[in-house]
């Protein structure tokens, strides 16, 4: 009898023990529900979180032993399942209606839309990219008409010039005029005369197919007599085309 009684006292005592506040050692009230440490007023759990850098948000994906699944974490997986259920039909439902293009702010979703009438894959990167810092291309909207930046690449002289903003209905040749022709009102301080002895006639202007996979470089030959906006039909363009005018006698290395 004295025996039971005294197993009873320490069962007792151990039960107290373990459902004392963590903080200040008073019988608790709370318990947190992502470490389960135990509490007995807002000031302890004040004081658990700042000394532990708990949330006190519960790990919904926390591994629970069988033997200690209850009711509480029945109802509480069949929450999470229905939270990822809708997170995922959201997503499908803004998929249907906006593509893939509706993180953009206005003015570049519609440019990439206005784009993707033209047949041409325009992909507008993160604001952290530098090509998307220097991207000066633009949709207009009074005439819907696309103004492409232009990056020119002369290999031949290892230079690279820009044009920031350049009409899509304007041949691609007449945007070469300024670098090739010999009565241009800017000469680039004679850096491009090897260009100009050429001429229209002595160049090709080359693009890359950002189509192919990262490890493949290939490019494709684009037409003088046509458009911006013909040339770039069909085409996939990262922010803004980069052009390489190589001379005919040097084709051979850039295409297959």
């Amino acid at each position: 009898m004295a025996t039971a009684e005294a197993e009873g006292s320490q069962s007792q005592e151990k039960s107290l023990y373990h459902n004392l506040c963590s903080t200040c050692n008073e019988p608790s009230k709370y318990r947190c529900p992502k470490c389960l440490t135990l509490s007995c007023s807002l000031n302890c759990v004040k004081a658990h979180k700042e000394k532990s850098g708990c949330d006190g948000i519960r790990d919904k994906t926390a591994f629970v032993p069988l033997e200690e699944f209850k009711d509480l974490h029945f109802h509480s997986d069949y929450h999470f399942l229905e939270d990822v259920i809708r997170s995922l039909d959201n997503a499908q439902r803004m998929k249907r209606n906006f593509g893939f293009m509706h993180y953009l702010p206005p003015n570049l979703y519609r440019l990439q839309s206005v784009a993707k009438r033209r047949k041409t894959e325009l992909r507008v990167l993160p604001v952290a990219f530098a090509r998307r810092k220097a991207s000066t291309t633009y949709l207009r909207y009074s005439d819907g008409k696309i103004f492409w930046k232009l990056e020119w690449v002369f290999p031949q002289c290892d230079l690279t010039y820009s044009d920031a903003r350049v009409d899509e209905e304007q041949l691609l040749g007449e945007c070469l005029d300024k670098y090739l022709l010999i009565d241009s009102e800017e000469d680039f301080g004679g850096k491009l005369d090897y260009y100009r002895a050429l001429g229209h006639k002595g160049v090709s202007v080359l693009m890359k197919d950002e189509r192919t996979p990262a490890n493949v470089t290939r490019f494709l030959e684009l037409n003088q007599n046509k458009s911006l906006r013909q040339n770039f039909k069909g085409k996939k363009i990262i922010e803004f085309p980069t052009l390489l005018v190589v001379s005919v006698i040097h084709l051979s290395s850039y295409l297959d």
